[in-house]
């Protein structure tokens, strides 16, 4: 309602102000309204942090931050549960200890009863006020009564991390003396446990899919060991048993015989070489080392180019040695896997490879780009399990980057970007 001010001169009467600027008091955002909007913000910037952040540690970092930042809370933990044992995995307000893990080990061991262990058990949010007086007398909790004493809060609520029925951790909340959380409150918690939730579970999927796309490649050089050189070998030790069967004393035999099964010997013995050379490359790159990711690629491009009848074109920045070697073979693959999936897929006739950088200085992304002419996706999504793929948005996901696939009309283009920190003009 509006109060009306009667100044007894005959001016306008107008609806009393903010003494500072002279609005309208009703026109101004009310404190609960400030504080939805800061949840608002807080829960969006959360939610852009778990879908662009490769590393799970700094997205759960973010996650507490935005929650202490929203609300009258002093601190937050985040905890993940793996193997049967938690540590935490995010944390704002919390003065650092990197032994946090070991002493509330030691304060189970006493007896401690831990609230938020039996909100992770049950699935449900467990609030308890003036927590942080009981946790300080009590004996049990002595072992994390400095860490637990610094930050001022009194009331504290355990919120589970739950994705489909399944839970992976818990979020803490210890609020401010005096903060009573209202509903409001606990389901923005709620949020951005769901958030957290998301994060941990994309980072298991994650490690899954790693784990599973080594594998894959194990068993696949396995193949080509027994399917090469394996076999190789194997005649090889059947020559050389002829070979002494030759000339073994008493033994007649023509110099001409010898000497055949001394040749054919020799060429299986090059042979399994030429292959263990091949199947070493693919585990770490000799040309990668002896001439950088630049003449890497361009050296990958000439062989495939040679065998395939494909017209390949390489534009790579000057100084990739620059970057650390570890990216250059992640890179180097990349660019490998895609050529092949040209190869194998595409039915192109021209391929165009870029490594390049985009952006300003000491800002910039890596984007390395394999776009062909070729037949593209037709409107189909990429087989997401491919193995192919999957070690490709591994490798970029490593580096804090991502990789896409889209059609070109005609053909198909793949990309990946990737942040780097490099001196101005490196690149």
């Amino acid at each position: 309602m509006q109060q009306a001010v009667a100044c007894g001169t005959g001016r306008e009467v107008r609806p009393a102000g903010c003494p500072v600027c002279g609005d309208p008091l009703q026109d101004r955002p009310s404190e609960d309204d400030r504080r939805g909007q800061r949840r608002l913000a807080a829960i969006a910037r959360a939610a852009s942090s778990v879908a662009d952040t490769a590393s799970l540690r700094v997205t759960l970092d973010v996650v507490a931050r935005e929650v202490v930042q929203a609300e009258h809370i002093a601190a937050v933990q985040i905890l993940r549960v793996e193997g049967g044992t938690m540590r935490v995995v995010g944390k704002a307000g919390f003065t650092d200890a990197e032994d946090f893990a070991d002493r509330l080990e030691e304060c189970r061991r006493l007896g401690a009863r831990m609230m938020f262990v039996e909100a992770f058990r049950a699935r449900r949010r467990i609030m308890i006020p003036h927590r942080k007086a009981a946790v300080l007398a009590d004996p049990t909790w002595a072992p994390l009564h400095a860490i637990m004493g610094a930050p001022r809060w009194d009331c504290f609520v355990a919120v589970p991390l739950v994705v489909r029925g399944r839970a992976l951790g818990v979020l803490n909340a210890y609020y401010e003396p005096g903060e009573v959380p209202g509903c409001a409150d606990l389901e923005f918690l709620d949020a951005m446990a769901d958030q957290a939730a998301m994060a941990v579970d994309s980072a298991e999927l994650l490690a899954r899919s790693r784990h599973d796309a080594q594998l894959a490649e194990r068993a696949r050089l396995a193949r080509e060991l027994h399917d090469s050189v394996v076999q190789q070998v194997f005649s090889m030790r059947m020559h050389a048993k002829a070979l002494r069967s030759h000339v073994t004393s008493g033994r007649m035999s023509s110099p001409e015989r010898v000497q055949s099964v001394a040749d054919e010997l020799l060429g299986l013995a090059q042979n399994a070489l030429a292959d263990l050379r091949s199947l070493v490359s693919q585990l770490h790159p000799v040309e990668l080392v002896e001439r950088g990711l630049a003449g890497a690629v361009r050296d990958h491009a000439a062989s495939v180019q040679s065998l395939s009848g494909l017209h390949i074109d390489v534009e790579t920045a000057e100084k990739l040695e620059m970057l650390p070697v570890e990216l250059q073979e992640d890179l180097y693959r990349i660019v490998q896997e895609a050529l092949h999936n040209v190869v194998k897929h595409a039915r192109a006739t021209r391929v165009r490879i870029r490594v390049r950088t985009t952006g300003d200085p000491g800002s910039d992304r890596l984007l390395v780009e394999v776009a062909d002419d070729g037949i593209g996706l037709d409107g189909r999504a990429p087989r997401a399990g491919a193995i192919g793929l999957v070690s490709m948005q591994t490798r970029a996901r490593g580096w804090g980057g991502r990789m896409e696939i889209r059609d070109t009309a005609p053909g198909c283009r793949v990309e990946v970007m990737i942040p780097v920190a490099l001196p101005d003009g490196a690149l």
